[in-house]
Order: C-alpha cells, then sequence, then structure tokens
C-alpha cells in the first residue's frame, strides 16, 4: 500500500467520475443489479478498501453469487476481467471501442424471459445465464420458441433445480447439428421420446438407475443407424459390459464392430477369448513379479504378438518363470527371450524343453572341457558357441577332451584349443591315432602359441591380400 493514501471522510464526500457512454451504450442493457455493482466496484477501486467478495455483497445486501454473475455479465462487454475464481478477483477495464455493447436489446426477448423464469419457479435467472441464453439464439440463429422446448424438455429431464449451462451445452448439440427450428427440434425430441424405451433398457441391462438423456439418443442411433447393432444385441452386450457407463458400452461397441462381430455368439467368444487374455496377462505379471495397474497395454503390446508366432499359455507361462529365475524379470525381458527363441525355431513347450536339456547337456561336457584344460568357472554363452562351431567342424566330445588336455598352463586355453582343432580340420584329422601320427617337434614355424605339435606356413602380407581378393565372401 502507498504510503499517501484519501482518510475515509475525503472518500465519502469525493466524487466518482463516470463515462458517459456507459450511460448511453452499456447502462440500457443491464439490470439495477448489475449497474449497483458495477458502480459499486468503481467506489471500491477507488477508496481501496480492502473488500472481500462477501463484505462486498454484504454492502449492497446481494449473495456473492448474485455479485460474481453480475462481473460475469460485465466481462461479456470487456468492461471488467475476472482475474481470479477463488478467490474472487476483479480488475476494471477502461471504456473502449474493443467493449462494444451487443447489437439486440433484452427487451426483444421478454416474453422469452418471462416462460423461461415460469419453467423455473425454484431460483431466480441471474442477468449472466439470460446474456448466455440471448448470446445462443444470436448465434445460432436459435429461435426463442425453439429455446424454451429446449429448456422444458432439459427441466423434464433433470428437474427445476438444472444449471444452465447444461441446458446450453444441449442446445448448442442441436445448434451444431442444424437443429434450430421448432419444427426440427420437436422431430428430434419426439424420436427420443419414441427411443426412450429402449434407451431406459439398455440403461437397465447396464444396471443404472437415471433417465434416458439427448446424448444417450444420439449414442443409440449411431449404434442402430450406422452400426447396425439389432437391440437385443445392444442389451446383450450391455449386460456383459464390465464398466458400467454409456460411454464404456459405446467404446465396447465399437470395438466389437472393427473386429466384425454383430452376432451374440460371436460376441460371447469374444468376450470368453478377451477374458482369457487377461488372465494369461495377470499370470505372467504374476511370475515375473511385476504389477500393472492397467492389463489392456500388456495384451496389446506383448501378449497379442506372442500368441500371433504361436506361442500358447503353458509355453509362456514356463519362459515367464524362467526368466524371474534368471533374473530378467519384465517385460521387455521376457519379450527379448521369446524373440530369441522364435529365431531358433523353438515355438512348443516340448521343443523349448528339448532345447534347454540340450543346452544343460552340453554345458555338463564344456564343465569337462573347462576342467581338462585347467579352468573353473561356469559355462558361458560363447563357450557354447565354440563347442557348436568345434561339432560342426567334424570333431567329436573325445577329439575336444584331447585338443583340452594339451592346452593345460596356457594362458588363453581355449583359444590354443581354437587353434589346435583348427590345424586338425585342415589336415584331417578327427580321430586320436592320427593325432599321435603328425606330432612334430617344434621348429621356427611353430605357432607364438607354443604348439609343439602345430606346424604352419608363414604368410606375407602380399599373399595375405592376394587370398582376400581370390574370394567374394568367407560364410561361417
Amino acid at each position: 500500500m502507498s504510503f499517501c493514501s484519501f482518510s475515509t471522510e475525503y472518500n465519502k464526500n469525493g466524487v466518482l467520475s463516470l463515462d458517459c457512454a456507459f450511460i448511453t451504450d452499456y447502462l440500457p442493457e443491464a439490470t439495477g443489479e448489475a449497474v449497483r455493482v458495477y458502480l459499486f466496484g468503481l467506489y471500491a477501486c477507488k477508496s481501496q478498501t480492502d473488500f472481500s467478495i462477501e463484505s462486498f455483497a454484504g454492502e449492497l445486501g446481494l449473495t456473492p453469487e448474485d455479485v460474481i454473475d453480475c462481473f460475469k455479465f460485465w466481462e461479456e462487454y470487456d468492461l471488467v476481467s475476472i482475474i481470479s475464481e477463488e478467490p474472487f478477483s476483479v480488475r476494471f477495464m477502461p471504456l473502449s471501442k474493443t467493449g462494444k455493447p451487443r447489437k439486440f436489446k433484452p427487451e426483444k426477448y421478454g416474453e422469452f424471459t418471462t416462460s423461461l423464469q415460469a419453467l423455473l419457479p425454484d431460483r431466480m435467472i441471474s442477468t449472466s445465464e439470460y446474456s448466455a441464453y440471448f448470446n445462443l439464439m444470436e448465434d445460432f440463429s436459435l429461435k426463442p420458441e425453439a429455446l424454451l422446448m429446449i429448456c422444458k424438455y432439459c427441466v423434464d429431464l433433470k428437474g427445476p433445480s438444472i444449471g444452465y449451462k447444461y441446458i446450453i451445452t444441449v442446445a448448442k448439440d442441436f445448434a451444431y447439428r442444424g437443429i434450430v427450428t421448432t419444427e426440427l427440434i420437436e422431430k428430434e425430441l419426439s424420436d427420443y421420446i419414441t427411443r426412450s424405451e429402449d434407451i431406459s433398457a439398455v440403461l437397465s441391462a447396464l444396471g443404472l438407475k437415471r433417465k434416458p438423456e439427448i446424448e444417450d439418443l444420439q449414442t443409440f442411433n449411431k449404434w442402430r443407424k450406422e452400426l447396425g447393432y439389432e437391440q437385443r444385441v445392444i442389451l446383450f452386450v450391455a449386460k456383459k459390459c464390465k464398466r458400467k457407463s454409456f460411454k464404456a458400452l459405446d467404446e465396447f461397441i465399437c470395438e466389437l464392430y472393427a473386429g466384425k462381430l454383430f452376432v451374440e455368439k460371436q460376441i460371447e467368444e469374444y468376450i470368453k477369448q478377451k477374458e482369457q487374455y487377461r488372465e494369461l496377462a495377470r499370470k505372467i505379471c504374476k511370475a515375473l513379479s511385476v504389477y500393472v495397474e492397467v492389463i489392456e497395454p500388456v495384451i496389446d503390446n506383448y501378449l497379442l504378438g506372442w500368441l500371433a508366432m504361436g506361442y500358447d499359455a503353458d509355453t509362456l507361462e514356463f519362459l515367464a518363470n524362467y526368466c524371474f529365475k534368471k533374473n530378467k524379470r519384465s517385460l521387455d525381458g521376457l519379450n527379448e527371450q521369446i524373440l530369441s527363441l522364435y529365431d531358433k525355431g523353438l515355438i512348443t513347450l516340448s521343443s523349448i524343453a528339448e532345447y534347454v536339456k540340450a543346452i544343460a547337456k552340453t554345458d555338463e561336457f564344456i564343465k569337462c572341457v573347462l576342467n581338462a584344460c585347467g579352468l573353473d568357472r561356469k559355462p558361458t554363452g560363447s563357450d557354447r558357441q565354440m563347442i557348436y562351431a568345434w561339432n560342426n567342424w567334424g570333431f567329436n566330445e573325445e577329439m575336444i577332451l584331447q585338443a583340452a588336455t594339451l592346452s593345460i598352463g596356457k594362458i588363453r586355453p581355449l583359444v590354443y584349443m581354437n587353434t589346435i582343432l583348427s590345424d586338425w580340420k585342415s589336415k584331417g584329422i578327427f580321430t586320436k591315432d592320427k593325432v599321435l601320427q603328425n606330432t612334430v617337434a617344434p621348429s621356427a614355424s611353430t605357432v607364438s602359441t607354443g604348439s609343439h605339435f602345430i606346424n604352419e606356413r608363414s604368410y606375407t602380407k602380399e599373399e595375405l591380400d592376394a587370398l582376400i581378393d581370390s574370394v567374394d565372401d568367407i560364410k561361417f
């Protein structure tokens, strides 16, 4: 607050200036309450008194709601700007050409205002509410009689305490669809009345205890006329719908339509299948110890893809348990594992089981190989790849173990084994007796790994380059 201010007596005896344009252009459009609120608001600004909305309203003998409605009325003319709804705060704006008065006068709708107030005897209609109706009729060329029909429909549906925003919403929906005359609105409401019994049956099937609304009619007509569903099918689907709302039912019916499902038997099978998907997805998440709040994304993003590859429920549960035990405790981890198996052509539970058994058997042999060459550790994926390669070269377990015994004491025994077996392969040595026959004494041409039996030829850089150029691709 400024260190200088007017005294209370000065403010009481001071002069409040008012633009003449307010008198000539705006005052005729307003009610007495709106004018009182505007003038007292100007006084509150000038006096710098710390009014609350309650104390402001109390000075005028009005309710806070009445005051807020009046300020909203003036805001439509750009004379004030509502800064905050809670706590309520308003700022007065200067009169300018941007805040033009409306081109119509309230007297134009005198009969409408009288009839509307009669429809809502339990409350007084505020200035801002009347303004909303006037603007609606002006903007959409909506006849007063037509708007009254809509108001009466809304009152019959919701009761006399209905808020005007609901009426405005319904009226705008009619207007956007070009239903603005009494004849068109009467036809629309007549169609609603005709269909209301069918809609009530749908609401009952959903377990909802409310009256049909105009929005329900539009949705119902979409199901019947656009999508082509019979009433009995709609009722069947409504009873099966998990979420008990008209919106949820609409989403479900659209889902069925996308799947070209129109018959109860087809829909029944689809619902059963969806429930089976949910149950399987829950089991998989539980096996992985993964919590998901909504299960549908798991179905859409993972499960349906796995099922499309050919994996069944038992296989997926087995793989989920496997991933949990192997610390791949996520849906992405399980998905990675499944894709890896799919690349190998492993889909059924029996084929995967045999594959796992083969790996286990291979691991037992790898342990023997590691021990034979002086290593004490668990088998790894690279070990399995080496064994697989050596088998493809034509070596049996006996020959691989023979190579292992010859690698004891080497810094990298498995690399050394690879060199030995490669040399044997090039010389056609695939049995132990031929190994003994081809053992030679160390020489200058012996490989740097220290082999006492591998006699290799040395190649110059030029010879190696020529070898590379001689073939298009070396396939492994």
